[in-house]
């Protein structure tokens, strides 16, 4: 079993560690998931890696690797428990509210739920509808610093 690096403060590290109790609904040797205490939606289910990170560049390809593949099983799960192909999966990455290890949302979503898409969140719209040059601008720095 992987441990958490920090689970003296992090509320997710002492879930995986069994301080605290959860409704766990998949667990294998490096990722568990477990149903959120606040959820947006009946079935909202939070899929973690056992291994502490806040972000999800503290982790290697191979543990965002194996962090999905585990997000893959719940959502069939969520698909077949709830009869919907409707799915909202999020990521706040870097949000300085709330937990502060990499976790995953996942929310069965339904027809005329009164929810929104992904670009429905962010309270700030953008400043440019410039496609051309934001490309750009990403892909010079891609380019430089991560090819």
């Amino acid at each position: 079993m992987v441990s958490c690096m920090r689970m003296d403060d992090c509320i997710f590290c002492k879930l995986v560690k069994g301080d605290i109790p959860s409704h766990t609904v998949y667990d294998d040797e490096t990722t568990c998931a477990f149903l959120d205490i606040f959820p947006a939606t009946d079935g909202h289910v939070v899929v973690i890696h056992k291994k502490h990170g806040d972000t999800i560049l503290d982790y290697t390809e191979h543990e965002l690797m194996e962090l999905f593949s585990s997000v893959k099983k719940i959502v069939k799960a969520i698909e077949t428990t709830y009869n919907t192909k409707i799915l909202s999966i999020g990521i706040n990455h870097g949000e300085p509210a709330g937990v502060h290890h990499l976790h995953v949302h996942i929310m069965p979503r339904f027809e005329n739920d009164g929810g929104g898409i992904m670009q429905s969140l962010p309270g700030k719209k953008p400043t440019s509808k410039d496609f051309a040059a934001t490309a750009k601008k990403l892909k010079i720095v891609l380019n430089e610093k991560y090819a």
